[in-house]
């Protein structure tokens, strides 16, 4: 009898909402769940790519994906775990308002819960305000999915702690996700010392060619190649946004700098994306690469203009990118 090949295992990260369903939002209405949702399933998604897990996206843009076709698409695919990212809210603040939760299907099997249990630890050792444990509710994927599957709020978006630590614990609550599943398949995660930085850059680079078409090497580093790649983003989101004819060269000359007019607050555009990229190739959180200029941009460009002693208005003018594109 012929042995059967092995199955290659698959998990699907699940990012909550997307598109025109925001999801929660922070108390100001500045953050939303949606954003938060996406950028931590890529980070998850990079962790099981580089332990070499097989990863299946239900989204990886800001895109709306009905309930019925995330479960849909996790079953079509055989998928061996789903792991749904969400952050939690309450119609009001209370001193109970906050911590992380993972939620499992009401009647779910011991072993889903053992796949749940394994995925919070991970993350209440990185470090929450409180763990509410592994609790049972009736969600659509998790009653729809044929595969044991999981929905984590990473904690309350309208408490200011909580997003405090999940932006500082970013990295860490990604990886600590991966290694909760990988843990679950009796999988070993292998440490990366260096993971944030170089995969961040990395990140940044393939996310600025794939948005613009260019050829950015994948260095993991803010080099020249890099430099000379984003003023041609430059250049195009200029040309694209404000219909300049700059000439796309990767040189940062008289007439691309006169083109850059006051990047701020509320926008939205090429321009901004290109802002939100360097802002994070310099090693300043900017949130989501998503072209919007919200909060979470507002405060990466402040840090930056205050550790560079310039005034912190949150304004990115031509003075600011220069400075950005500094070796």
């Amino acid at each position: 009898m012929e042995q059967q090949e092995k199955k290659e295992l698959l998990i699907v990260v699940d990012a909550g909402h997307g598109g025109w369903d925001n999801g929660a939002s922070s108390s100001d209405g500045e953050r939303l769940e949606k954003d938060d949702n996406l950028r931590l399933a890529l980070q998850v998604q990079k962790e099981l790519l580089c332990q070499g897990v097989p990863v299946l996206m239900t989204r990886d843009t800001d895109v709306f994906v009905s309930l019925q076709d995330r479960a849909a698409m996790a079953n079509e695919a055989g998928a061996d775990l789903f792991v749904s990212l969400h952050r939690n809210s309450f119609p009001r603040h209370t001193p109970n308002t906050n911590g992380v939760q993972n939620y499992i299907y009401l009647t779910a099997p011991e072993s889903t819960e053992r796949a749940a249990q394994l995925v919070l630890n991970q993350v209440v050792d990185v470090g929450v305000q409180s763990n509410w444990g592994v609790l049972r509710g009736d969600y659509y994927v998790l009653r729809r999915t044929a595969m044991p599957a999981m929905l984590l709020e990473m904690g309350f978006i309208i408490d200011a702690i909580d997003n405090i630590l999940f932006d500082k614990h970013f990295y860490d609550y990604a990886a600590a996700i991966a290694k909760g599943v990988m843990e679950y398949f009796g999988l070993v995660y292998k440490e990366r010392p260096e993971r944030d930085p170089a995969n961040t850059i990395e990140y940044v680079q393939n996310m600025v060619n794939n948005h613009f078409g260019l050829t950015i090497p994948l260095t993991g580093s803010f080099d020249e190649s890099t430099r000379y790649g984003m003023i041609q983003a430059l250049q195009m989101a200029l040309n694209w946004d404000f219909g300049f004819q700059l000439e796309v060269n990767g040189q940062l000359d008289a007439a691309t700098m006169a083109a850059i007019p006051n990047i701020q607050k509320n926008q939205q555009g090429n321009a901004i994306l290109v802002l939100q990229a360097l802002l994070w190739l310099n090693g300043y959180d900017a949130g989501p690469l998503d072209g919007k200029f919200r909060s979470h941009t507002f405060v990466g460009l402040c840090t930056f203009q205050k550790d560079n002693f310039i005034p912190a208005r949150g304004i990115g003018d031509s003075h600011v990118i220069r400075k950005l594109l500094e070796e």
